[in-house]
């Protein structure tokens, strides 16, 4: 029996067809980037180090990137989800958003070394583009059958369940089942709660895997409230559930990691809108805005612990605390990229075949494996004097850590080629498998943009659909259904 009110009950199904996707201009992205990426290193000061040194050379490659999504948006919005156009906007956030709002001084960065930066990353989108005229890959056959599950509301409901149980475990084991204890531990300091594990990792390594089932409930929220009301009491409860979730994950200090569960549920929502308007756009947009907060207020209070809001003083826990008076603050991604092409391959050799050894063999559990890789051969704190400091350079960098341009361009084939698999799911009537395993792609991809491992990491969360798929599979209501989509063969896109 339908338990949503009368007045909810008309919004049953999801709409059948998304154009997400659809408007995708390749050769305006590649020449845009092209004449955005010349003009940033032309306009390169002698002297980039001060604080907004670089807006316009940032600025001129932000809209040589935006040119192209822009375009599509204007007859299409739906296409800005699109995974090209996500991957376009991704190195705006993690590269040239500190340097548009001047968020910290480029120390030691040479004119040289900044216009290398900026032409790696025009480099890194125009292969993203490139991808388009390459064959997508094939989409395997285990991610085609966990995406046409299709099921009532009855039943999402307890696989949300199940996700949350999955999710919440890594955070109650340690506390031994006791909410008290855990609700304790979630004021706490990034490192002083018991679920937190070391670098080297060990058997809890298999615990911390059941978090990103977690990832799924914001967007298995936004789910439920189309197929049985926002006010159903099944899809409250989900909410409740959700936000107990992200709390969790936000005491753990990684903003990223709210940023996927969070970016996942709003790039539902629109997707699912039957008609992107001026709506469906207000809504996303204050999701977003308040997404950002909660992600400002993280780094914040991650190394005091939440407890610090109801102190009476309190000073940035960010240490040094902030540099500038910015909006949003990212990482320092483009001064290590700077750094890293300063030190590579003039002071320390390209790292080649190494770094993606690491990347590739990180889901491997350390202890079956004692003596697998710690690092990628290169390791940049370390070379900077700064021993044991969490830093990070961007996908862009670690590419040219690995094997200079040649490099870079590789991995913006590889992004791009993914991206342009992934949009086999948006073609033909989509089931709510389908559209789940699409914005996960999605968002791991864009936090990818921070570090191929975040990619590999976050794609944890279709292993956690797929498994909930074969749960429903096993307990028989959709066990049919799957068999028969799992050989269907895969459509792709024009």
């Amino acid at each position: 029996m339908n338990s949503a009110p009368p007045s909810h009950r008309r919004r049953t199904a999801l709409p059948p067809r998304s154009l997400a996707g659809g408007t995708r201009h390749p050769w305006l992205a590649v020449m845009a980037t092209a004449l955005g990426t010349t003009l940033a290193m032309h306009w390169v000061p002698e002297d980039p180090q001060p604080q907004l040194a670089l807006f316009a050379p940032a600025f001129a490659l932000a809209a040589g990137l935006l040119m192209a999504p822009l375009w599509a948006a204007i007859r299409d919005p739906k296409s800005l989800l699109c995974g090209e156009h996500l991957l376009t906007l991704a190195p705006i956030y993690w590269l040239l958003l500190d340097l548009l709002q001047g968020a910290y001084e480029l120390d030691g960065v040479t004119q040289r070394e900044a216009r290398l930066s900026f032409l790696c990353i025009g480099l890194f989108v125009a292969s993203v583009w490139a991808a388009s005229l390459f064959r997508p890959i094939a989409i395997p056959g285990v991610v085609r059958s966990a995406g046409r599950l299709e099921a009532r509301p009855g039943v999402l409901f307890g696989l949300a369940l199940c996700a949350f149980a999955a999710g919440m475990f890594k955070f109650a084991q340690p506390c031994g089942f006791n909410p008290l204890t855990m609700i304790h531990y979630l004021g706490e300091n990034r490192w002083g709660a018991p679920w937190t594990r070391g670098f080297a990792g060990g058997w809890d390594a298999f615990r911390d895997v059941l978090q990103y089932f977690g990832y799924l409930l914001p967007t298995m929220f936004v789910l439920l409230g189309r197929k049985a009301g926002w006010f159903s009491g099944q899809t409250l409860t989900v909410a409740v559930l959700a936000a107990i979730q992200v709390l969790f994950l936000a005491q753990e200090g990684g903003r990223r990691t709210v940023g996927v569960a969070c970016g996942m549920a709003i790039i539902f929502w629109l997707l699912t809108e039957r008609r992107l308007g001026l709506r469906g756009m207000l809504v996303a947009g204050v999701a977003a805005v308040g997404l950002l907060a909660l992600m400002e207020m993280m780094l914040n209070y991650r190394n005091v612990g939440f407890q610090a809001l109801v102190r009476t003083e309190f000073q940035s826990a960010e240490e040094g605390g902030p540099r500038a008076e910015v909006v949003v603050r990212v990482d320092d991604n483009f001064l290590r990229l700077a750094q890293s092409i300063h030190i590579v391959p003039n002071l320390h050799e390209h790292t080649h075949y190494k770094y993606f050894l690491y990347v590739l063999v990180r889901p491997i559990p350390r202890v079956f494996w004692p003596g697998k890789p710690t690092d990628p051969g290169f390791d940049l704190p370390e070379a900077l004097g700064l021993p044991g400091v969490s830093l990070s350079s961007s996908i862009v960098g670690e590419l040219w850590v690995a094997g200079g341009f040649w490099a870079v361009a590789f991995g913006g084939l590889l992004y791009g080629l993914v991206a342009r698999s992934a949009g086999r799911l948006l073609s033909g009537d989509m089931k709510v498998g389908e559209l789940i395993i699409y914005c996960t792609t999605m968002m791991a991809l864009f936090a990818g943009f921070r570090s191929m491992l975040d990619l590999v990491l976050i794609s944890y969360v279709i292993l956690a659909w797929i498994a909930l798929a074969w749960l429903y599979q096993f307990f028989g209501g959709g066990a049919a259904a799957l068999r028969r989509t799992s050989t269907r063969p895969a459509r792709v896109t024009p």
